[in-house]
């Protein structure tokens, strides 16, 4: 009952019959203990919203009898108040159920006419055998576990409406059986015998949440004026990311419609510069020059400035749920303060958001309460009103916009756009608190962690291919906790906090480098393995940035690599050492753009350069030695054989 007037909700507490709005839905008789049969009743179609002269009320009803029992004599009663209802808080307590003079214009029986059986007396002394017998009486039945429809009409000369004058009625539809009535709709029509004061009325729409929901809003708010609001994210998703907008009846929200005030009270501007900027940059970019739209439910000076300073014009106030049916309805204010800062507050109507945008498929008689409440604020007030969808409006393609279409055509309403209503609205100074609201807010630290996580995913996009991929999921999950439909439900924030805590700590730590024992390196020159592991969904390109905490050892570059999703890859880092000693050296990764993108890790590196050179020397003497000594051996081989060659023949014998 979210934005019902207060008067209402309290008769409806009350009420014995169903109702989930204090707007007149349609009940059915509450269950007793009693063996009387029970009838259930349900209102098909209701009384047109606006009666001319020459016009009837018609209502349709549909009415079951689960009982065991038959019922006889059960009626549906068309009732109208006997005179006009004067005001916006009278129809609001009317269709809440207050009390009020009734009088009964149609009536019609419920189920199957039956005949009574009529006895046949036995003639008498001196009777006329001529005499005419009794009629039969007949009656209406409805026979256990049936249903029958059946539609009452009013009657002319029982209407109470005024010639030459115009007056909103109540109504009432009752189902009368076994000497009780049950209320089955409650609502409002408009005698229309003269000239209804006019009324200029705006519309805004705001497409937030689901893609789903963004498309069923933007498709059902394609009327006359109504201008849309819409979250660029959400929006993007429909269609491959391209969509047509009329930039003269579209206002962009910041993405995920952030809670404003907590920011505004944090002072900080970095999460909205991140929901702004991904709303503009959606899909094509299309919204990237509309104006954007800031959403608040608590106003005060500290909220204005901080819209005004980062690039707000306009902020709706989202109306209290307790705003009373006779406050007075302005559409927008200017709100200007000391320096630079100026911007207009657009404030919806409660009583006329709340009956226009009801589901005409559970609330019959919906679009004549919408217009009854139209006609009492046009003869009240002067000026523009703004009816508002709410967070929660879901339409369908077929009933979900019947009241606000009617609302919209009647021939008393001129429907305008919000940015007319901009151009021109009251003006009034800074009156506000300073500081309003601090109990419900996302602290300041909490604020703080979802921004330097917010950067630090940045950052890790740019190893992606395409951003987007670790950016998207991760920060929307960072959003949700900030969502302003999420403020003052502590549980809600806390749970939505810790789990975007989690699953964003979990992708900024799935990049890394793998720890490692020490190594031992015994060259002068040479490569140390570096291990990175990539856990991302996505391949990788890093720079791995090794940096060696002593002039013995040198690092000779920062080699860029690319590692598959889910794998690991082993990197060689070139270096040198200048002598031998033990070095701590540590490793990071970092992005193209030059930012450390993962934790740092160290290693401790034995260097041993002048085990190196000095093997290197062994190694060289024992070949110089090898080669003198075969050297040597090829001599005295040589001379050997010198001597056997000069031995004579008779020395041979």
């Amino acid at each position: 009952m979210r934005g019902a007037p207060r008067a209402a909700r309290r008769a409806l507490a009350g009420a014995g019959v169903l109702a989930t709005l204090a707007i007149g839905l349609p009940a059915t008789a509450a269950p007793t203990d009693t063996e009387e049969p029970q009838l259930d009743g349900d209102v098909l179609s209701a009384p047109a919203p606006v009666v001319e002269p020459g016009d009837s009320l018609n209502a349709t009803v549909s009415v079951t009898n689960p009982s065991t029992t038959a019922v006889d004599g059960a009626r549906v009663i068309l009732q109208v108040t006997r005179k006009p209802i004067e005001s916006r808080e009278g129809l609001a307590e009317f269709l809440a159920g207050g009390s009020a003079r009734m009088v009964s214009v149609g009536g019609t029986d419920v189920g199957v006419t039956m005949t009574s059986p009529v006895a046949t007396p036995l003639p008498t002394p001196g009777s006329d055998a001529d005499d005419e017998p009794e009629e039969p009486d007949t009656f209406t039945r409805l026979e256990a576990g049936t249903s029958s429809t059946v539609t009452v009409t009013s009657v002319d000369r029982r209407l109470p409406f005024e010639e030459d004058s115009w007056g909103v009625h109540g109504i009432r539809v009752v189902l009368r059986a076994d000497g009780e009535s049950t209320t089955l709709m409650t609502g409002a029509v408009t005698w229309d015998d003269a000239d209804i004061p006019e009324l200029s009325l705006a519309t805004l729409a705001t497409a937030t949440g689901t893609p789903d929901r963004v498309d069923a809003v933007a498709d059902a708010a394609a009327l006359e004026g109504v201008t849309l609001a819409v979250d660029g994210t959400a929006w993007s998703a429909l269609d491959g990311g391209y969509v047509e907008i009329d930039e003269d009846s579209t206002l962009r929200l910041p993405a995920q419609d952030p809670d404003l005030v907590s920011l505004a009270h944090a002072e900080s501007t970095e999460v909205l510069d991140y929901s702004l900027g991904l709303g503009a940059e959606a899909g094509t970019g299309e919204l990237a020059g509309l104006p954007w739209l800031g959403m608040v439910g608590s106003l005060d000076k500290t909220i204005v400035r901080y819209a005004a300073e980062n690039g707000a014009r306009t902020l709706l106030v989202v109306p209290d749920a307790d705003d009373a049916a006779d406050a007075r309805p302005v559409a927008a204010t200017r709100v200007a303060g000391a320096g630079e800062w100026k911007l207009t507050l657009l404030q919806p109507d409660p009583l006329l958001s709340e009956l226009a945008l009801a589901d005409s498929s559970l609330t019959p008689g919906a679009a004549g309460m919408a217009t009854a409440a139209a006609a009492l604020t046009a003869s009240q007030h002067d000026g523009p009103v703004l009816v508002w969808t709410g967070d929660d409006w879901s339409p369908t393609a077929t009933t979900a916009t019947t009241a606000l279409s009617a609302l919209l055509s009647a021939s008393f309403v001129s429907p305008v756009s919000v940015q007319d209503v901009l151009a021109e609205p009251a003006e009034r100074g800074a009156r506000l608190e300073e500081l309003l609201g601090e109990e419900d807010d996302l602290g300041r630290p909490a604020i703080t962690g979802i921004a330097t996580r917010l950067d630090r995913l940045a950052d890790l996009g740019v190893v992606a291919e395409d951003p987007e991929d670790i950016t998207g999921p991760g920060g929307a999950a960072l959003l949700a906790p900030l969502a302003r439909t999420v403020r003052g439900d502590t549980l809600a924030r806390e749970l939505l906090l810790t789990d975007a805590q989690t699953t964003v700590d979990a992708t900024l730590g799935a990049l890394h480098v793998a720890a490692g024992s020490d190594i031992n390196f015994i060259a002068d020159q040479g490569a140390l393995p570096v291990t990175v592991v990539n856990d991302l969904d996505v391949e990788a390109t890093v720079v791995v940035d090794m940096t060696s905490f002593s002039a013995n050892l040198q690092i000779r570059d920062s080699p860029t690599v690319t590692v598959p999703a889910h794998s690991s890859t082993t990197v060689p880092v070139e270096v040198s050492a200048v002598s031998s000693t033990n070095v701590q050296a540590r490793t990071v990764l970092r992005n193209t753009d030059g930012r450390s993108i993962a934790s740092p890790v160290s290693m401790s590196v034995r260097v041993r350069a002048d085990w190196g050179t000095a093997v290197t020397a062994v190694f060289t003497v024992g070949l110089i030695a090898m080669l003198v000594l075969g050297v040597i051996r090829t001599v005295r081989r040589g001379r050997k054989d010198t001597r056997t060659d000069q031995t004579g023949p008779e020395e041979q014998a």
